[in-house]
């Protein structure tokens, strides 16, 4: 069993931010989801971090304005992949926007249907490639 600490990798996101993406989040994920009808892989993780379609405003009361909610759109499975990064040092909504901060994956999921509750709007978008597109 992996340390709380180990790390399995670390990127830089769109927005400029480094994320850290633990070994013992993958080992909750992976053994959480293990019988989904689509089984996540740690490529899909890394995927969502560094080549995502759509960043969005997380809207979890418990979480506050610390979350960005990562998407993209996987071809082979033909569903979305949705991923939370929770970053540290945010003291303003939106903070992470701007980069430089230090965040950590805290799971990832495909959705089925419409988005959740807790899922808000976009606002960055890859095909513009800034904050604010749609």
């Amino acid at each position: 069993m992996a340390n709380k600490n180990d790390i399995l990798w670390m990127r830089q996101d769109v927005l400029g931010n480094l994320v850290s993406f633990y070994e013992k989040t993958w080992e909750l994920h992976a053994s959480k989801h293990a019988f989904d009808q689509t089984p996540t892989t740690q490529e899909h993780f890394f995927q969502a971090i560094v080549d995502p379609d759509y960043a969005r405003r997380s809207l979890d009361p418990v979480i506050g304005n610390e979350a960005c909610i990562f998407e993209k759109f996987f071809e082979a499975e033909q569903k979305r992949f949705f991923l939370p990064v929770i970053y540290d040092g945010v003291e303003a909504p939106h903070d992470y926007d701007k980069g430089k901060k230090k965040g950590r994956v805290m799971t990832g999921y495909f959705q089925n249907g419409p988005t959740s509750a807790n899922i808000g709007e976009i606002f960055w978008s890859k095909s513009k490639g800034k904050k604010g597109s749609r």
